[in-house]
C-alpha cells in the first residue's frame, strides 16, 4: 500500500509540474511575423518596432494601443517610420 502512494505521489508531481512548465512556455511565447501587411500605417501611431528575420524578414511595429502589424522592411515609409521613432526616442532621454 505505500508503494502504490508513493508511486502516485510522484506520478501526480510530474504530471503537476509538466503542465506548470507548458503552460508557462506557452505565456513566454514570442510573437513573430509570418504574414506581412501591404498598408501603409499612420507613422504618428507607432510607438515601437522590432526587426524579425526567421520566419520572414519583417518590421513589426506596435501601435499605441499595443497592437503588433508586420510589414517589409525594403518600404520607404517603413525606412522612415523607423527613423522617427529612434529620433523620438532619443529625444525622450535627453
Amino acid at each position: 500500500l505505500w508503494l502504490n502512494i508513493n508511486k502516485i505521489f510522484i506520478l501526480s508531481s510530474f504530471i503537476y509540474f509538466s503542465l506548470l512548465g507548458s503552460a508557462s512556455s506557452q505565456s513566454m511565447r514570442k510573437f513573430s511575423c509570418v504574414t506581412l501587411s501591404t498598408k501603409q500605417l499612420n507613422i504618428r501611431n507607432l510607438v515601437s518596432y522590432e526587426k524579425q528575420q526567421v520566419p520572414t524578414n519583417a518590421i513589426m511595429f506596435v501601435t499605441a494601443g499595443g497592437i503588433k502589424i508586420c510589414v517589409s522592411p525594403d518600404q520607404r515609409w517603413v525606412k522612415t517610420a523607423i527613423k522617427r521613432i529612434d529620433e523620438r526616442r532619443v529625444a525622450k532621454r535627453k
